[in-house]
Protein backbone atom coordinates (compact mmCIF):
# COMPACT_ATOMS: atom_id res chain seq x y z
CA UNK A 1 0.00 0.00 0.00
CA UNK A 2 1.55 3.32 -1.10
CA UNK A 3 2.11 6.01 1.52
CA UNK A 4 0.09 9.23 1.25
CA UNK A 5 2.25 12.10 -0.11
CA UNK A 6 3.23 14.71 2.53
CA UNK A 7 1.66 17.50 0.42
CA UNK A 8 -1.72 18.06 -1.20
CA UNK A 9 -2.08 17.84 -4.95
CA UNK A 10 -1.47 21.09 -6.80
CA UNK A 11 -5.11 21.12 -7.93
CA UNK A 12 -6.37 20.91 -4.35
CA UNK A 13 -4.00 23.65 -3.16
CA UNK A 14 -5.02 25.95 -6.03
CA UNK A 15 -8.67 25.60 -5.06
CA UNK A 16 -7.79 26.55 -1.48
CA UNK A 17 -5.61 29.48 -2.57
CA UNK A 18 -8.48 30.99 -4.56
CA UNK A 19 -10.00 32.02 -1.22
CA UNK A 20 -6.88 33.72 0.13
CA UNK A 21 -5.77 37.32 -0.36
CA UNK A 22 -2.31 38.62 -1.12
CA UNK A 23 -0.43 41.00 1.20
CA UNK A 24 1.10 43.15 -1.51
CA UNK A 25 -1.77 43.70 -3.98
CA UNK A 26 0.28 45.21 -6.80
CA UNK A 27 3.61 46.69 -7.72
CA UNK A 28 3.87 49.68 -10.04
CA UNK A 29 7.02 51.13 -11.56
CA UNK A 30 6.91 54.88 -12.41
CA UNK A 31 10.62 54.60 -13.25
CA UNK A 32 12.56 51.45 -12.39
CA UNK A 33 15.48 49.98 -14.30
CA UNK A 34 14.37 49.40 -17.92
CA UNK A 35 10.73 48.57 -17.24
CA UNK A 36 8.33 50.63 -19.30
CA UNK A 37 7.12 53.72 -17.42
CA UNK A 38 4.18 52.93 -15.10
CA UNK A 39 4.32 49.18 -15.74
CA UNK A 40 2.21 47.38 -13.16
CA UNK A 41 2.15 43.84 -11.83
CA UNK A 42 -1.06 42.89 -10.01
CA UNK A 43 -0.77 40.05 -7.50
CA UNK A 44 -4.20 38.45 -7.80
CA UNK A 45 -3.19 35.00 -6.53
CA UNK A 46 -1.06 33.98 -3.51
CA UNK A 47 1.47 32.37 -5.89
CA UNK A 48 2.82 34.47 -8.75
CA UNK A 49 5.23 33.18 -11.39
CA UNK A 50 7.33 35.71 -13.30
CA UNK A 51 8.25 34.37 -16.74
CA UNK A 52 10.51 36.06 -19.26
CA UNK A 53 13.63 35.70 -21.30
CA UNK A 54 17.02 36.67 -19.90
CA UNK A 55 17.33 40.40 -19.33
CA UNK A 56 13.64 41.07 -18.65
CA UNK A 57 14.08 42.14 -14.99
CA UNK A 58 12.61 39.07 -13.29
CA UNK A 59 15.20 39.18 -10.50
CA UNK A 60 14.97 42.98 -10.31
CA UNK A 61 11.22 42.72 -9.68
CA UNK A 62 11.92 40.30 -6.82
CA UNK A 63 14.36 42.89 -5.48
CA UNK A 64 11.66 45.57 -5.74
CA UNK A 65 9.28 43.35 -3.78
CA UNK A 66 11.98 42.68 -1.21
CA UNK A 67 12.60 46.42 -0.80
CA UNK A 68 8.94 47.45 -0.56
CA UNK A 69 8.06 46.59 3.09
CA UNK A 70 9.02 48.67 6.09
CA UNK A 71 12.73 48.59 6.99
CA UNK A 72 13.66 46.90 3.70
CA UNK A 73 15.55 48.44 0.78
CA UNK A 74 16.17 47.66 -2.87
CA UNK A 75 19.75 48.85 -2.30
CA UNK A 76 20.58 45.49 -0.70
CA UNK A 77 20.69 44.22 -4.30
CA UNK A 78 20.87 47.26 -6.64
CA UNK A 79 23.54 49.84 -5.94
CA UNK A 80 25.74 52.19 -7.91
CA UNK A 81 29.41 51.59 -8.72
CA UNK A 82 31.99 53.27 -10.95
CA UNK A 83 31.18 50.64 -13.59
CA UNK A 84 27.40 50.70 -13.25
CA UNK A 85 25.88 54.09 -12.61
CA UNK A 86 22.19 54.52 -11.85
CA UNK A 87 20.48 57.37 -13.74
CA UNK A 88 19.10 59.64 -10.98
CA UNK A 89 16.01 60.63 -12.99
CA UNK A 90 14.13 60.03 -16.23
CA UNK A 91 11.59 62.62 -17.37
CA UNK A 92 11.62 64.18 -13.92
CA UNK A 93 11.01 60.88 -12.12
CA UNK A 94 13.42 59.33 -9.64
CA UNK A 95 14.00 55.60 -9.61
CA UNK A 96 10.86 54.51 -7.77
CA UNK A 97 8.47 51.69 -6.96
CA UNK A 98 4.88 51.82 -5.69
CA UNK A 99 3.32 48.95 -3.76
CA UNK A 100 -0.35 48.75 -2.81
CA UNK A 101 -1.70 46.87 0.20
CA UNK A 102 -4.81 46.58 2.35
CA UNK A 103 -4.89 48.38 5.65
CA UNK A 104 -6.65 46.91 8.67
CA UNK A 105 -9.91 48.60 7.66
CA UNK A 106 -9.75 46.94 4.22
CA UNK A 107 -8.86 50.12 2.32
CA UNK A 108 -6.21 49.63 -0.38
CA UNK A 109 -3.47 52.27 -0.16
CA UNK A 110 -0.33 52.97 -2.20
CA UNK A 111 3.15 53.60 -0.83
CA UNK A 112 5.85 55.03 -3.07
CA UNK A 113 9.50 54.43 -2.32
CA UNK A 114 12.07 56.44 -4.28
CA UNK A 115 15.85 56.44 -4.51
CA UNK A 116 17.08 59.53 -2.68
CA UNK A 117 20.90 59.48 -2.38
CA UNK A 118 22.34 61.12 0.73
CA UNK A 119 25.76 62.00 -0.64
CA UNK A 120 28.82 59.81 -0.18
CA UNK A 121 27.59 58.48 3.18
CA UNK A 122 24.54 56.74 1.72
CA UNK A 123 24.47 57.02 -2.10
CA UNK A 124 21.79 54.33 -2.53
CA UNK A 125 19.26 55.41 0.09
CA UNK A 126 15.58 54.65 -0.64
CA UNK A 127 12.74 56.18 1.35
CA UNK A 128 8.94 56.44 1.36
CA UNK A 129 8.06 59.80 -0.19
CA UNK A 130 4.97 61.96 -0.54
CA UNK A 131 2.34 61.30 -3.20
CA UNK A 132 2.73 63.44 -6.29
CA UNK A 133 1.17 63.68 -9.76
CA UNK A 134 4.65 63.22 -11.21
CA UNK A 135 4.41 59.54 -10.24
CA UNK A 136 0.79 59.04 -11.24
CA UNK A 137 -0.51 59.60 -7.69
CA UNK A 138 -2.93 62.17 -6.33
CA UNK A 139 -1.19 65.47 -5.65
CA UNK A 140 -2.18 65.46 -1.98
CA UNK A 141 1.24 65.46 -0.37
CA UNK A 142 0.23 62.37 1.58
CA UNK A 143 2.98 60.03 2.69
CA UNK A 144 1.81 56.42 3.13
CA UNK A 145 3.95 54.19 5.31
CA UNK A 146 5.25 50.96 3.76
CA UNK A 147 3.54 47.66 4.54
CA UNK A 148 4.89 45.87 7.61
CA UNK A 149 5.68 42.40 6.32
CA UNK A 150 8.33 39.74 6.93
CA UNK A 151 10.23 38.82 3.78
CA UNK A 152 12.36 35.81 2.80
CA UNK A 153 14.45 36.01 -0.39
CA UNK A 154 16.25 32.96 -1.81
CA UNK A 155 18.36 33.15 -4.97
CA UNK A 156 19.19 29.59 -5.95
CA UNK A 157 21.83 30.69 -8.44
CA UNK A 158 23.86 32.02 -5.52
CA UNK A 159 22.99 29.47 -2.83
CA UNK A 160 26.00 27.29 -3.61
CA UNK A 161 27.30 24.82 -1.00
CA UNK A 162 30.46 25.95 0.76
CA UNK A 163 32.31 23.04 -0.87
CA UNK A 164 31.36 24.22 -4.39
CA UNK A 165 32.32 27.82 -3.62
CA UNK A 166 35.88 26.79 -2.69
CA UNK A 167 36.26 24.00 -5.25
CA UNK A 168 35.14 26.05 -8.25
CA UNK A 169 36.42 29.44 -7.07
CA UNK A 170 39.69 28.69 -5.23
CA UNK A 171 42.15 31.41 -4.23
CA UNK A 172 45.47 30.66 -6.03
CA UNK A 173 47.43 32.74 -3.54
CA UNK A 174 45.95 30.79 -0.64
CA UNK A 175 46.85 27.49 -2.30
CA UNK A 176 50.40 28.71 -2.93
CA UNK A 177 50.77 29.65 0.76
CA UNK A 178 49.49 26.21 1.82
CA UNK A 179 51.97 24.60 -0.58
CA UNK A 180 54.91 26.55 0.93
CA UNK A 181 53.81 25.59 4.44
CA UNK A 182 53.52 21.92 3.50
CA UNK A 183 56.95 21.99 1.84
CA UNK A 184 58.56 23.52 4.93
CA UNK A 185 56.93 20.86 7.12
CA UNK A 186 58.17 18.12 4.83
CA UNK A 187 54.65 16.85 4.12
CA UNK A 188 54.49 17.83 0.43
CA UNK A 189 55.31 14.99 -1.96
CA UNK A 190 53.64 16.52 -5.00
CA UNK A 191 51.88 19.74 -5.99
CA UNK A 192 49.46 21.03 -3.37
CA UNK A 193 45.90 20.94 -4.72
CA UNK A 194 42.52 22.31 -3.66
CA UNK A 195 41.51 18.70 -2.97
CA UNK A 196 44.25 18.49 -0.34
CA UNK A 197 42.95 21.58 1.44
CA UNK A 198 39.33 20.39 1.40
CA UNK A 199 40.35 16.95 2.64
CA UNK A 200 42.27 18.41 5.58
CA UNK A 201 39.43 20.76 6.54
CA UNK A 202 36.78 18.04 6.39
CA UNK A 203 37.64 16.68 9.84
CA UNK A 204 37.08 20.07 11.48
CA UNK A 205 33.87 20.54 9.48
CA UNK A 206 32.54 17.14 10.53
CA UNK A 207 33.00 18.02 14.20
CA UNK A 208 31.29 21.40 13.70
CA UNK A 209 28.31 19.77 11.98
CA UNK A 210 27.98 17.20 14.76
CA UNK A 211 28.18 19.95 17.39
CA UNK A 212 26.28 22.87 15.81
CA UNK A 213 24.46 21.42 12.80
CA UNK A 214 20.71 21.94 12.44
CA UNK A 215 18.94 18.59 12.16
CA UNK A 216 16.42 18.31 9.34
CA UNK A 217 13.04 17.73 10.97
CA UNK A 218 10.90 14.70 10.20
CA UNK A 219 8.49 16.70 8.02
CA UNK A 220 11.43 18.17 6.07
CA UNK A 221 12.80 14.69 5.38
CA UNK A 222 9.38 13.45 4.28
CA UNK A 223 9.02 16.30 1.80
CA UNK A 224 12.56 15.73 0.48
CA UNK A 225 11.76 12.04 0.04
CA UNK A 226 8.73 13.03 -2.00
CA UNK A 227 10.44 15.65 -4.18
CA UNK A 228 13.70 13.79 -4.84
CA UNK A 229 12.39 10.22 -4.46
CA UNK A 230 15.19 9.14 -2.14
CA UNK A 231 14.83 7.29 1.14
CA UNK A 232 16.34 9.79 3.60
CA UNK A 233 16.94 8.73 7.19
CA UNK A 234 18.48 11.93 8.53
CA UNK A 235 20.12 15.18 7.57
CA UNK A 236 22.08 17.97 9.25
CA UNK A 237 22.92 21.38 7.86
CA UNK A 238 25.42 24.03 8.91
CA UNK A 239 26.21 27.49 7.55
CA UNK A 240 29.90 28.15 8.00
CA UNK A 241 33.03 29.78 6.55
CA UNK A 242 35.56 27.04 7.27
CA UNK A 243 36.76 26.81 3.66
CA UNK A 244 39.03 29.87 3.55
CA UNK A 245 36.18 32.24 4.38
CA UNK A 246 33.81 30.96 1.66
CA UNK A 247 30.54 31.22 3.54
CA UNK A 248 27.92 28.69 2.58
CA UNK A 249 25.95 25.64 3.58
CA UNK A 250 27.14 22.11 4.11
CA UNK A 251 24.45 19.45 4.39
CA UNK A 252 25.18 15.95 5.64
CA UNK A 253 22.65 13.38 4.38
CA UNK A 254 22.02 9.80 5.40
CA UNK A 255 19.89 7.35 3.38
CA UNK A 256 19.17 3.64 3.48
CA UNK A 257 21.92 3.16 0.90
CA UNK A 258 24.59 5.54 2.25
CA UNK A 259 25.60 6.01 5.89
CA UNK A 260 26.58 9.62 5.28
CA UNK A 261 27.52 11.99 2.48
CA UNK A 262 27.75 15.75 2.01
CA UNK A 263 27.29 18.27 -0.80
CA UNK A 264 30.62 17.15 -2.27
CA UNK A 265 28.97 13.81 -3.08
CA UNK A 266 25.38 14.95 -3.55
CA UNK A 267 24.16 16.65 -6.71
CA UNK A 268 23.65 20.41 -6.58
CA UNK A 269 19.90 19.87 -7.09
CA UNK A 270 19.75 17.80 -3.92
CA UNK A 271 21.31 20.58 -1.86
CA UNK A 272 19.11 23.24 -3.47
CA UNK A 273 15.95 21.23 -2.75
CA UNK A 274 16.98 20.72 0.87
CA UNK A 275 17.61 24.45 1.31
CA UNK A 276 14.27 25.34 -0.29
CA UNK A 277 12.29 22.92 1.86
CA UNK A 278 14.07 23.95 5.06
CA UNK A 279 13.77 27.68 4.45
CA UNK A 280 10.14 27.67 3.38
CA UNK A 281 9.19 25.60 6.42
CA UNK A 282 11.09 28.14 8.55
CA UNK A 283 9.44 31.17 6.92
CA UNK A 284 7.19 33.04 9.39
CA UNK A 285 3.49 32.45 8.84
CA UNK A 286 1.90 35.24 6.83
CA UNK A 287 5.14 36.34 5.18
CA UNK A 288 6.31 37.14 1.66
CA UNK A 289 8.59 34.50 0.11
CA UNK A 290 10.65 35.37 -2.99
CA UNK A 291 12.25 32.53 -4.95
CA UNK A 292 14.72 33.17 -7.76
CA UNK A 293 15.00 30.16 -10.11
CA UNK A 294 14.27 27.45 -7.52
CA UNK A 295 14.26 24.85 -10.32
CA UNK A 296 18.07 25.04 -10.54
CA UNK A 297 19.57 21.57 -11.21
CA UNK A 298 16.28 19.73 -10.56
CA UNK A 299 14.87 17.22 -13.03
CA UNK A 300 11.31 17.81 -14.39
CA UNK A 301 9.42 15.48 -12.03
CA UNK A 302 11.18 16.99 -9.02
CA UNK A 303 10.17 20.46 -10.26
CA UNK A 304 6.53 19.39 -10.53
CA UNK A 305 6.62 18.02 -7.00
CA UNK A 306 8.36 21.14 -5.77
CA UNK A 307 5.53 23.40 -6.93
CA UNK A 308 3.09 21.08 -5.15
CA UNK A 309 5.06 21.59 -1.93
CA UNK A 310 5.26 25.37 -2.48
CA UNK A 311 1.49 25.61 -3.07
CA UNK A 312 0.78 23.37 -0.07
CA UNK A 313 2.78 25.67 2.20
CA UNK A 314 1.18 28.79 0.73
CA UNK A 315 -2.18 27.35 1.83
CA UNK A 316 -1.19 25.98 5.23
CA UNK A 317 0.86 28.96 6.36
CA UNK A 318 -0.77 31.85 4.47
CA UNK A 319 2.34 32.73 2.49
CA UNK A 320 2.48 35.02 -0.52
CA UNK A 321 5.07 33.48 -2.84
CA UNK A 322 6.57 35.06 -5.95
CA UNK A 323 8.81 32.95 -8.21
CA UNK A 324 11.12 34.07 -11.02
CA UNK A 325 11.66 31.11 -13.33
CA UNK A 326 12.18 29.75 -16.83
CA UNK A 327 10.60 26.41 -15.95
CA UNK A 328 7.57 25.13 -17.85
CA UNK A 329 7.12 22.54 -15.11
CA UNK A 330 6.63 25.13 -12.35
CA UNK A 331 4.21 27.24 -14.39
CA UNK A 332 2.19 24.90 -16.59
CA UNK A 333 -0.61 23.97 -14.18
CA UNK A 334 -1.07 27.30 -12.41
CA UNK A 335 -4.10 29.50 -13.18
CA UNK A 336 -3.79 32.50 -15.48
CA UNK A 337 -3.99 34.96 -12.58
CA UNK A 338 -0.76 33.43 -11.24
CA UNK A 339 1.19 34.07 -14.48
CA UNK A 340 2.96 37.34 -15.24
CA UNK A 341 5.06 37.59 -18.40
CA UNK A 342 7.87 40.06 -19.03
CA UNK A 343 8.48 40.91 -22.68
CA UNK A 344 11.60 42.65 -23.98
CA UNK A 345 10.57 45.11 -26.69
CA UNK A 346 12.70 46.20 -29.63
CA UNK A 347 13.42 49.58 -28.01
CA UNK A 348 14.98 47.84 -24.99
CA UNK A 349 12.13 48.44 -22.55
CA UNK A 350 10.28 45.64 -20.80
CA UNK A 351 6.49 45.38 -20.73
CA UNK A 352 4.31 43.28 -18.45
CA UNK A 353 1.66 40.91 -19.81
CA UNK A 354 -1.08 39.75 -17.43
CA UNK A 355 -3.48 38.19 -19.93
CA UNK A 356 -1.63 34.96 -20.74
CA UNK A 357 -2.06 31.44 -19.42
CA UNK A 358 1.06 29.36 -18.69
CA UNK A 359 1.06 27.73 -22.13
CA UNK A 360 0.48 31.04 -23.89
CA UNK A 361 3.19 32.65 -21.78
CA UNK A 362 5.68 29.95 -22.65
CA UNK A 363 4.92 30.50 -26.32
CA UNK A 364 5.54 34.20 -25.84
CA UNK A 365 8.97 33.76 -24.26
CA UNK A 366 9.99 30.86 -26.49
CA UNK A 367 10.56 28.20 -23.81
CA UNK A 368 8.23 25.54 -25.16
CA UNK A 369 9.88 22.34 -26.40
CA UNK A 370 11.25 22.55 -29.97
CA UNK A 371 8.70 22.15 -32.73
CA UNK A 372 5.72 23.89 -34.24
CA UNK A 373 2.46 24.90 -32.63
CA UNK A 374 -1.02 25.14 -34.15
CA UNK A 375 -3.59 27.27 -32.34
CA UNK A 376 -7.32 26.60 -32.79
CA UNK A 377 -10.54 28.04 -31.38
CA UNK A 378 -12.04 25.02 -29.60
CA UNK A 379 -11.69 21.32 -28.81
CA UNK A 380 -13.60 20.15 -31.88
CA UNK A 381 -11.37 22.14 -34.20
CA UNK A 382 -8.38 20.63 -32.35
CA UNK A 383 -9.74 17.13 -32.95
CA UNK A 384 -10.20 17.88 -36.67
CA UNK A 385 -6.62 19.13 -37.07
CA UNK A 386 -5.08 16.24 -35.13
CA UNK A 387 -7.14 13.65 -37.04
CA UNK A 388 -6.29 15.23 -40.40
CA UNK A 389 -2.57 15.21 -39.61
CA UNK A 390 -2.81 11.57 -38.53
CA UNK A 391 -4.62 10.71 -41.76
CA UNK A 392 -1.84 12.37 -43.74
CA UNK A 393 0.98 10.44 -42.04
CA UNK A 394 1.55 8.50 -38.85
CA UNK A 395 4.60 10.70 -38.21
CA UNK A 396 3.11 14.05 -39.25
CA UNK A 397 2.28 15.16 -35.70
CA UNK A 398 5.71 14.47 -34.22
CA UNK A 399 6.86 18.03 -34.84
CA UNK A 400 3.54 19.71 -33.99
CA UNK A 401 1.38 20.33 -30.99
CA UNK A 402 -2.19 21.58 -31.29
CA UNK A 403 -3.44 23.93 -28.57
CA UNK A 404 -6.84 25.49 -27.91
CA UNK A 405 -6.53 29.21 -27.18
CA UNK A 406 -9.74 29.90 -25.30
CA UNK A 407 -11.61 33.14 -25.73
CA UNK A 408 -12.58 32.95 -29.39
CA UNK A 409 -11.17 34.34 -32.60
CA UNK A 410 -10.80 37.90 -31.27
CA UNK A 411 -8.43 36.77 -28.55
CA UNK A 412 -6.34 34.76 -31.03
CA UNK A 413 -6.12 37.79 -33.31
CA UNK A 414 -4.81 39.80 -30.34
CA UNK A 415 -2.15 37.19 -29.58
CA UNK A 416 -1.09 37.16 -33.22
CA UNK A 417 0.26 40.68 -32.70
CA UNK A 418 2.97 39.40 -30.32
CA UNK A 419 3.87 36.52 -32.65
CA UNK A 420 4.04 38.88 -35.64
CA UNK A 421 6.22 41.45 -33.84
CA UNK A 422 8.73 38.75 -32.87
CA UNK A 423 8.52 37.25 -36.38
CA UNK A 424 7.61 33.80 -35.10
CA UNK A 425 7.46 31.29 -37.94
CA UNK A 426 6.83 28.22 -35.81
CA UNK A 427 3.26 29.16 -34.87
CA UNK A 428 0.22 28.57 -37.05
CA UNK A 429 -3.47 29.32 -36.58
CA UNK A 430 -6.44 27.38 -37.94
CA UNK A 431 -9.65 29.38 -37.58
CA UNK A 432 -13.17 28.16 -38.23
CA UNK A 433 -14.32 28.97 -41.76
CA UNK A 434 -16.68 31.74 -40.60
CA UNK A 435 -13.60 33.92 -39.92
CA UNK A 436 -12.24 33.63 -43.45
CA UNK A 437 -11.88 37.02 -45.21
CA UNK A 438 -14.20 37.55 -48.15
CA UNK A 439 -11.25 38.64 -50.31
CA UNK A 440 -7.66 37.33 -50.45
CA UNK A 441 -5.01 39.19 -48.45
CA UNK A 442 -2.96 41.38 -50.84
CA UNK A 443 0.69 40.62 -51.51
CA UNK A 444 3.11 42.68 -49.42
CA UNK A 445 4.10 44.81 -52.41
CA UNK A 446 0.46 45.74 -52.97
CA UNK A 447 -0.36 46.86 -49.42
CA UNK A 448 -1.66 50.37 -48.69
CA UNK A 449 0.99 52.82 -47.49
CA UNK A 450 -0.73 54.85 -44.76
CA UNK A 451 -1.56 53.82 -41.19
CA UNK A 452 -5.27 54.52 -41.61
CA UNK A 453 -5.56 52.45 -44.80
CA UNK A 454 -3.58 49.59 -43.24
CA UNK A 455 -5.87 49.65 -40.19
CA UNK A 456 -8.92 49.45 -42.47
CA UNK A 457 -7.41 46.49 -44.32
CA UNK A 458 -6.57 44.66 -41.06
CA UNK A 459 -10.09 45.27 -39.73
CA UNK A 460 -11.54 43.91 -42.99
CA UNK A 461 -9.30 40.82 -42.86
CA UNK A 462 -9.96 39.99 -39.21
CA UNK A 463 -13.64 40.84 -38.69
CA UNK A 464 -14.91 37.41 -39.79
CA UNK A 465 -18.41 36.87 -38.40
CA UNK A 466 -17.98 39.83 -36.03
CA UNK A 467 -18.49 43.10 -37.90
CA UNK A 468 -16.41 45.00 -35.34
CA UNK A 469 -13.48 42.57 -35.31
CA UNK A 470 -10.79 42.45 -32.61
CA UNK A 471 -9.48 45.59 -30.90
CA UNK A 472 -5.87 45.96 -32.01
CA UNK A 473 -3.36 48.71 -31.23
CA UNK A 474 -0.30 49.20 -33.41
CA UNK A 475 2.64 51.52 -32.81
CA UNK A 476 3.76 52.13 -36.38
CA UNK A 477 3.50 50.97 -40.00
CA UNK A 478 6.08 48.21 -39.45
CA UNK A 479 3.90 46.55 -36.80
CA UNK A 480 0.92 46.68 -39.16
CA UNK A 481 2.81 45.12 -42.07
CA UNK A 482 4.30 42.42 -39.80
CA UNK A 483 0.79 41.59 -38.67
CA UNK A 484 -0.55 41.28 -42.24
CA UNK A 485 2.51 39.22 -43.24
CA UNK A 486 1.84 36.77 -40.39
CA UNK A 487 -1.82 36.47 -41.39
CA UNK A 488 -0.89 35.66 -44.98
CA UNK A 489 1.87 33.19 -44.09
CA UNK A 490 0.62 31.40 -40.98
CA UNK A 491 -3.19 31.71 -40.69
CA UNK A 492 -5.49 29.11 -42.26
CA UNK A 493 -9.21 28.34 -42.18
CA UNK A 494 -11.35 25.21 -41.99
CA UNK A 495 -13.20 24.59 -45.28
CA UNK A 496 -16.68 25.16 -43.78
CA UNK A 497 -18.09 27.77 -41.40
CA UNK A 498 -17.85 25.60 -38.27
CA UNK A 499 -16.29 22.25 -37.30
CA UNK A 500 -19.80 20.76 -37.08
CA UNK A 501 -20.66 21.97 -40.59
CA UNK A 502 -17.41 20.47 -41.93
CA UNK A 503 -18.07 16.94 -40.60
CA UNK A 504 -21.83 16.80 -41.25
CA UNK A 505 -22.94 14.23 -43.83
CA UNK A 506 -26.47 12.87 -44.03
CA UNK A 507 -25.42 9.41 -45.17
CA UNK A 508 -22.93 9.11 -42.31
CA UNK A 509 -25.60 10.36 -39.91
CA UNK A 510 -28.07 7.73 -41.21
CA UNK A 511 -25.47 5.00 -40.57
CA UNK A 512 -25.37 6.06 -36.94
CA UNK A 513 -29.17 5.55 -36.88
CA UNK A 514 -28.72 2.05 -38.36
CA UNK A 515 -29.91 3.23 -41.78
CA UNK A 516 -33.08 4.98 -40.62
CA UNK A 517 -34.15 8.26 -42.20
CA UNK A 518 -33.16 11.39 -40.35
CA UNK A 519 -36.01 13.01 -38.42
CA UNK A 520 -37.09 16.35 -39.89
CA UNK A 521 -36.21 17.99 -36.58
CA UNK A 522 -32.57 17.03 -37.29
CA UNK A 523 -32.27 17.47 -41.06
CA UNK A 524 -34.04 20.85 -41.22
CA UNK A 525 -32.12 22.53 -38.39
CA UNK A 526 -29.85 25.18 -39.85
CA UNK A 527 -27.39 25.14 -36.93
CA UNK A 528 -25.08 22.16 -37.51
CA UNK A 529 -23.96 22.08 -33.88
CA UNK A 530 -27.62 21.72 -32.91
CA UNK A 531 -28.08 19.00 -35.55
CA UNK A 532 -25.37 16.93 -33.94
CA UNK A 533 -26.85 17.46 -30.49
CA UNK A 534 -30.34 16.39 -31.64
CA UNK A 535 -28.90 13.37 -33.45
CA UNK A 536 -27.05 12.29 -30.31
CA UNK A 537 -30.31 12.31 -28.34
CA UNK A 538 -31.61 9.55 -30.63
CA UNK A 539 -28.55 7.29 -30.37
CA UNK A 540 -28.24 5.37 -27.09
CA UNK A 541 -24.75 5.45 -25.58
CA UNK A 542 -23.41 8.35 -27.67
CA UNK A 543 -23.16 11.97 -26.62
CA UNK A 544 -22.73 14.90 -29.01
CA UNK A 545 -18.92 14.75 -28.93
CA UNK A 546 -18.95 11.04 -29.77
CA UNK A 547 -21.32 11.67 -32.70
CA UNK A 548 -19.02 14.47 -33.90
CA UNK A 549 -15.98 12.16 -33.82
CA UNK A 550 -17.86 9.43 -35.71
CA UNK A 551 -18.86 11.89 -38.44
CA UNK A 552 -15.27 13.16 -38.66
CA UNK A 553 -13.97 9.60 -39.03
CA UNK A 554 -16.42 9.04 -41.89
CA UNK A 555 -15.29 12.25 -43.58
CA UNK A 556 -11.62 11.23 -43.44
CA UNK A 557 -12.30 7.70 -44.69
CA UNK A 558 -14.20 8.87 -47.77
CA UNK A 559 -13.40 11.10 -50.72
CA UNK A 560 -15.01 14.52 -50.99
CA UNK A 561 -14.18 18.10 -51.81
CA UNK A 562 -14.43 18.99 -48.10
CA UNK A 563 -11.84 16.37 -47.22
CA UNK A 564 -9.58 17.52 -50.06
CA UNK A 565 -9.81 21.14 -48.90
CA UNK A 566 -9.06 20.13 -45.30
CA UNK A 567 -6.02 18.08 -46.28
CA UNK A 568 -4.74 21.02 -48.35
CA UNK A 569 -4.74 23.14 -45.18
CA UNK A 570 -2.79 20.46 -43.32
CA UNK A 571 -0.26 20.06 -46.14
CA UNK A 572 0.39 23.81 -46.30
CA UNK A 573 1.11 23.94 -42.56
CA UNK A 574 3.31 20.84 -42.66
CA UNK A 575 5.36 22.10 -45.61
CA UNK A 576 5.86 25.61 -44.24
CA UNK A 577 9.50 26.60 -43.82
CA UNK A 578 10.33 27.62 -40.24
Amino acid sequence: MSQKPPVDTLEKSIRALENKETYICSLRFPNYRNLRFDSEIPFDFPITVLLGRNGTNKSSILHALYGSPDRKTVADFWFETELDTIPPERDGRKQSIIHSYRQNDGEVVECIKARAPRGAKDPDYWEAVKHSKTYGLSDSGTRISPIKLKVMHLDFRGELPAFDKYFYFPDPQHLAERARSAKENGTLRRGYRKQDYLRRRSGRLKKEIEKKGIPLAKDELEVLKYILERDYISGKMLRHSLFHGHEGWTILFETNHFNGYSDAFAGSGESAAALLVHNILQAPEGSLVLLDEPETSLHPRAQKRMIEFIAHQAVRRSLQIVIATHSIYLAENLPQEAIRVLVLEKNGTVTVRTDLSANEALHEIGTLPPGKTILVEDERAKHIVISAFSALSSHALQEFQVLVLKGGASRIYNHIQAYANSERKDIFVVFDGDNKPKEPIPEEGSLPQGKSDLDKLIQKITCGNDKNGPKLNFVDIDERTHYIRFLKRSVHFLPELTPEHLVWDENAAKELLDGEELPLEVSQTGDFKERIRLLAERIPGLDADAVFKNLLASLLKGESQRKSDLMDVVRKIRSAVV
